[in-house]
């Protein structure tokens, strides 16, 4: 195999690993759009009449269990978006990598044309 032959073959290997990682990444900000949505509307659930600590009364009508429950969904909601947060950072990280092979790749076959240019010109 020629030397350009492997330098294209490098350059489309690194162009479908970074068609792959955008891919990726592109899933990864979809699941951190749902895991947004779901925390923000946890949170805005956070001070419904049920779980509302502050209302009147509530530490005589049986409103532990509801604020219990809230609680533990306000976690369930926060680790679901810091969970979707690192693999959308992982997404992005690795379509970073794939960019720069792609670089470097691209790099090498445009100095193998300037010198096939050089010698052919001589």
């Amino acid at each position: 195999m020629s030397q350009r032959a492997e330098f294209e073959a490098a350059l489309a290997r690194a162009e479908a690993d970074w068609r792959k990682a955008n891919e990726n990444l592109d899933i990864a900000e979809a699941e951190r759009a749902n895991a947004h949505s779901a925390w923000d509307k946890v949170a805005g659930e956070r001070r419904s009449a049920g779980a509302d600590r502050r209302k009147a009364g509530s530490i005589w009508d049986r409103a532990f269990a509801d604020r219990r429950k809230a609680a533990a969904d306000r976690r369930n909601a926060d680790a679901a978006r810091d969970k979707a947060n690192a693999a959308w950072d992982k997404a992005r990280a690795e379509r970073a990598t794939a960019r720069a092979a792609w670089d470097k790749a691209r790099d090498a076959l445009d100095e193998l044309n300037r010198i096939e240019g050089r010698s052919q010109a001589s």
